[in-house]
């Protein structure tokens, strides 16, 4: 029994270190301190929010962590417990807002950020005492935002439009594609690599119809010379099918002709042969008469 309550006991242990090791992929990923035009939270109030990004590929739970804009009080706000949705998926982002209205929920802090000077934000684990991540932002015009250029990225910088929970960098371009038309601006290029794939693929599928044929012909032609019992190498068979069908044609006439077939003695006499055709009663048109027709005369 105590082996089995050391090991439960153990196995929360590494669970709890796993949770703790965790927190450590989170970031501080931007912060928008003067919010006149931008964003709304549900109360439809416009405040500063903090955006945190989960920057693993697995789930992390930031219940119990602290956030704060004071260095000397690392435990200012604590994200409370038994909110959903502060389990953060992977590369996914919560929004926290500064707007020290921690009444209105798990994501309301019980400090604001001031948009005139500079604001120090930190994140601390559930301890307090372990620094996850840290960020000085500067002082931003209004609807400016500052953080990463690119999701978990280090690099922080005043972004050009604030993405609050969206990522902060999107691909609009492909540099491949962009190359190929500077180098072939009038599209000459593609159609020819176009037309040359095609043409490539057909050419391609003549080749393999080709052989498919030669073989399924190779096959009948040695089922068919093993039916008859003919013995011989199938290349003479291939030679013999290789002959013109008017050559075929002509010796077919020539061997009807040579048993029997019907022609001329002499090369100055036409002979001519009447059919005949004998009389048949299934022909006759009385036997379709039920009775023999009578004449009436009035």
């Amino acid at each position: 029994m105590k082996k089995i309550i050391g090991s439960a006991l153990l196995c929360l242990g590494l669970a709890g270190g796993a949770y703790a090791q965790s927190t450590s992929a989170l970031r501080i990923n931007e912060v928008l301190t003067n919010n006149e035009t931008n964003y709304v939270d549900p109360f439809n109030n416009r405040g500063a929010w903090i955006e945190i990004y989960n920057n693993s590929s697995g789930t992390v739970q930031m219940a119990g962590c602290f956030i704060t804009n004071d260095k000397n009080n690392p435990k200012k706000y604590m994200i409370s417990k038994g909110d959903q949705k502060t389990l953060i998926g992977p590369r996914q982002v919560v929004l926290l807002w500064a707007d020290a209205l921690p009444h209105h929920g798990t994501f309301h802090t019980n400090f604001c950020l001031d948009p005139e000077k500079e604001n120090y934000i930190a994140l601390y684990d559930a301890s307090g005492k372990n620094l996850i991540d840290e960020v000085t932002v500067p002082v931003l015009e209004a609807d400016q935002s500052y953080g990463a250029e690119r999701d978990g990225s280090k690099k922080l910088t005043v972004l050009p439009h604030p993405t609050p929970e969206a990522a902060n960098h999107v691909e609009n371009s492909n540099p491949k594609i962009e190359n190929f038309a500077q180098k072939d601006p009038n599209g000459v290029g593609m159609a020819l690599t176009a037309m040359s794939v095609v043409f490539s693929a057909l050419l391609l599928l003549f080749l393999v119809f080709k052989l498919i044929g030669k073989i399924s012909t190779g096959i009948s032609t040695k089922r068919t010379m093993k039916a008859q019992g003919i013995s011989g190498k199938v290349k003479d068979a291939k030679d013999s099918s290789e002959i013109p069908g008017a050559v075929l044609a002509a010796i077919a006439m020539a061997i009807h002709e040579y048993q029997g077939g019907d022609h001329d003695y002499e090369e100055t006499v036409l002979t001519i042969h009447r059919v005949k055709r004998n009389y048949s009663p299934w022909s006759s048109k009385i036997y379709g008469l039920r009775e023999t027709p009578q004449i009436k005369r009035w």
